[in-house]
């Protein structure tokens, strides 16, 4: 009982200074000018989009990879593809030889491995054009 006396003459003693308190006019011309406030701020925050890969690093990215997939194909051999063969002498230092040398990948592993590779670059470029769309 008591807390609600003292919750009684609180929210007495607000409303009282509360009908003092005087309401401030708005002029007017305060909605326009508040608009107008509000388009200066929205120009400053409007940033051109920049990629994080420019269009030259996507060119070498492509060309690298248009390299790595001719020096693949080699007509010379039975096969379409094959891996070309790496001077790895220099790893008998560190008794690795036996390890690489035993790694062998078979062409048609080699060929999913650089498809995959290839439709994971198709669809960035789909996911990139389709984030561009949602943002404009």
């Amino acid at each position: 009982m008591g807390e609600n006396k003292h919750i009684k003459e609180l929210d007495d003693f607000s409303k009282k200074y509360i009908k003092d308190i005087d309401t401030e006019k708005l002029s007017p011309e305060f909605t326009s000018e508040l608009m107008k406030k509000i388009q200066v701020l929205n120009v400053y925050k409007v940033q051109p989009f920049t990629p994080l890969i420019s269009k030259k690093v996507w060119f070498l990215i492509g060309l690298l990879l248009v390299a790595i997939l001719s020096i693949s194909f080699n007509s010379n051999e039975e096969s379409i593809l094959s891996v070309p063969e790496l001077d790895v002498t220099f790893l008998n230092k560190f008794q690795l030889s036996n390890l690489i040398e035993s790694v062998s990948i078979s062409n048609t592993t080699f060929s999913i491995i650089c498809l995959f590779g290839l439709m994971i670059f198709i669809q960035f470029i789909y996911l990139k054009k389709y984030f561009e769309s949602r943002i404009h």
